[in-house]
C-alpha cells in the first residue's frame, strides 16, 4: 500500500467513479496490491517482498496463511 500522504491517482479515480454511481458516502479510496507466494521461512518471504516494494513510497505486511 502507498504511505499516507502519497497521492493515489487510481484511488481518486475510483472514488470519483463510485460517486458517479451514487455511492456518495465513500470518502476516500486507496488501491494496493496483494502478492501471494510460498516461502520456506519468514526471512525468505521478507527478502522476496522487499524486491517488489518501493519502501520510500509503499509499506507492506506479511501474513502467514495456513493450508
Amino acid at each position: 500500500m502507498l504511505h499516507k500522504g502519497i497521492l493515489d491517482n487510481a484511488g481518486s479515480a475510483v472514488t470519483n467513479a463510485l460517486h458517479s454511481l451514487g455511492f456518495d458516502s465513500v470518502l476516500d479510496t486507496r488501491i494496493g496490491k496483494t502478492l501471494e507466494f510460498s516461502a520456506s521461512s519468514f526471512e525468505e518471504a521478507e527478502r522476496m517482498i522487499k524486491t517488489q516494494v518501493n519502501e520510500v513510497m509503499e509499506y507492506y505486511t506479511i501474513e502467514q496463511l495456513e493450508d
